[in-house]
């Protein structure tokens, strides 16, 4: 009977077998390449050379495979048999032994070897020879194996394995005392290497029985899915978090599903394709849908609790802050009035009380300002004024702060007026704002405040010679509370509230405040843009 077989380039390119083949073998192969190089990098402590065997494993076996479809030489294909018969147990060993490691954190025993050797050596002695295949249907061109006992024994191995996963998972969940994190542990990896062994075991055994080779490449498409599963459950299994992971293992997998469809001529092979495909889809959709339903009405709930929160926190600052402006009153009165001073040690100690309230009041305010410059409740009054003249006199009421530290100080403004629209008080708060902060964050060296018009723009800067801003904490300025990691170092005051008042203040003007710095101990400068009327 002549056949006409097409001649394998590279012994598996060809046209004797299906097409959906090609697409389920070197699409796994692909998969179970990167998971093998997944092994070789630095990650946590998670059995590897279990994995890499699994992996490398099944990478011969596919190959192999390829070899036993599209070769038309008999003897590449009895060759390349005896090759598949060997490894093809080695894949689910190799997936036990990493069951055993990951779940019981240990390497396998002795006697557990000797067993898994003792299974093993049968195998060993059938594969080379007419024991596996014991010959070929050639009815329809077809040259289907009829497999033999040794083919039937590696199924019977292959189920074995499967089914001390599974007996064992049962076993150590109901005996084993063991806490919620590793019973997860174990059934996380139960479950995927269940379905990784048990899609291999099905497609193969399925696909020969009822000889639907077609059905059977859904299942080797399955299994890197699972095995990527697997190395996902090892790897990250401390931050792990089981919708993400779906989530993402089905991206993937529909991905190139869907990209294969450009490489797949046959239309029998496109639907099965497709098919999985769908399937996959539907979990998918379900869990983004009610995974971003629930994030919605989980941040509803959220900015409901923040906003009666901040509201009370709000009513608090205002009460403390009436309290300490009482104290500060009466202090105030105290320091002024000699005839309460019973002696001269009670006059300095009044005085430095005084200072503390009015560094509280401060404190309290800066932190209402900020905030509700940031919630945009704050009113303004807006009125031409020459912002030139608001900048000098913020700027002379700062430099007694500057002089106490010795630091030059230094203001240059230009002789023209500078014409502005805003609200008086609120800019002179945010330019001495921006001053005193300057001052607070420079040990020693100089600030230099300037003010010019060009452009349509007043721009206002103040440069100093100060700690810097550190590149991490760049993003964290003008926001509410935001401050840099060593800000308390200098300033013990610092609330993450002052910038964050000053931004909202600039942009209820239409125009814009920021910082730029070369990095810590290198200075900063601050900028603040207005529209010129």
């Amino acid at each position: 009977m002549s056949c006409n077989w097409d001649t394998a380039r590279f012994l598996v390119f060809s046209n004797n077998g299906i097409p959906l083949i090609y697409y389920s073998h070197f699409t796994s192969i692909a998969i179970f390449l990167a998971l093998l190089i997944i092994t070789f990098l630095k990650l946590k402590e998670w059995p590897k050379q279990a994995f890499r065997a699994m992996c490398i494993a099944y990478i011969i076996w596919l190959g192999c495979d390829l070899v036993l479809w599209a070769n038309e030489s008999m003897d590449h294909v009895m060759f390349f048999w005896t090759i598949v018969n060997l490894v093809e147990p080695l894949i689910f060993a190799s997936a036990y032994a990493y069951f055993v490691s990951f779940t019981e954190q240990r390497i396998l025993t002795k006697k557990e070897r000797i067993s898994i050797f003792l299974l093993l050596l049968p195998t060993v002695i059938m594969a080379p020879f007419a024991f596996s295949v014991t010959g070929f249907d050639f009815t329809n061109c077809d040259r289907n194996a009829i497999e033999g006992i040794g083919a039937y024994y590696n199924y019977f191995l292959e189920a074995v394995f499967l089914l001390l996963v599974i007996l064992q998972t049962i076993s150590r969940f109901l005996v084993v005392r063991m806490d919620k994190i590793r019973k997860q542990r174990l059934i996380l990896a139960s479950v995927s290497l269940v379905l990784l062994m048990g899609s291999f075991l099905l497609s193969n055994f399925l696909g020969t029985y009822f000889e639907a080779y077609n059905i059977s490449q859904l299942g080797h498409i399955a299994v890197p899915i699972f095995a990527s599963l697997l190395a996902y459950v090892t790897v990250k299994y401390e931050t792990f978090e089981p919708k993400i992971m779906l989530i993402d293992v089905l991206s993937i997998a529909m991905v190139v599903l869907v990209f294969s469809l450009f490489f797949i001529k046959n239309q029998n092979a496109q639907s099965y394709v497709i098919l999985l495909t769908f399937l996959l889809s539907l979990p998918l959709t379900y869990t983004l849908t009610s995974g971003i339903r629930r994030e919605v009405k989980q941040r509803e709930d959220l900015q409901i609790a923040n906003e009666g929160q901040e509201n009370l926190i709000h009513i608090m600052n205002h009460q403390i802050k009436g309290y300490l402006g009482k104290a500060r009153n009466i202090f105030a009165e105290l320091v002024s009035e000699p005839d309460y001073c019973a002696s001269d040690s009670a006059k300095p100690m009044l005085t430095e009380g005084l200072k503390s309230v009015t560094e509280g009041v401060d404190f309290i305010q800066q932190v209402l300002n900020g905030s509700n410059a940031a919630r945009g409740t704050l009113t303004y009054t807006m009125k031409p004024l020459d912002f030139k003249t608001l900048v000098a006199e913020m700027a002379d009421k700062q430099k007694g702060g500057a002089e106490e530290k010795k630091l030059s100080y230094k203001v240059e403004l230009p002789d023209a007026s500078v014409n502005i629209s805003g609200d008086e008080l609120q800019l002179k708060e945010s330019v001495k704002n921006l001053i005193d902060n300057s001052i607070r964050y420079t040990q020693t060296g100089s600030l230099n405040i300037k003010l010019a018009a060009t452009n349509g723009k007043a721009l206002l800067s103040i440069t100093d010679t100060g700690v810097g801003i550190a590149p991490e904490d760049k993003p964290k300025l003008f926001t509410k509370g935001g401050r840099g990691k060593d800000s308390l170092k200098y300033n013990v005051n610092s609330t993450g509230y002052g910038l964050a008042f000053v931004k909202g203040v600039v942009e209820a003007h239409k125009g814009r405040v920021w910082a730029e710095s070369a990095g810590p101990g290198q200075g900063s400068t601050f900028f603040m843009e207005l529209p010129l009327v």
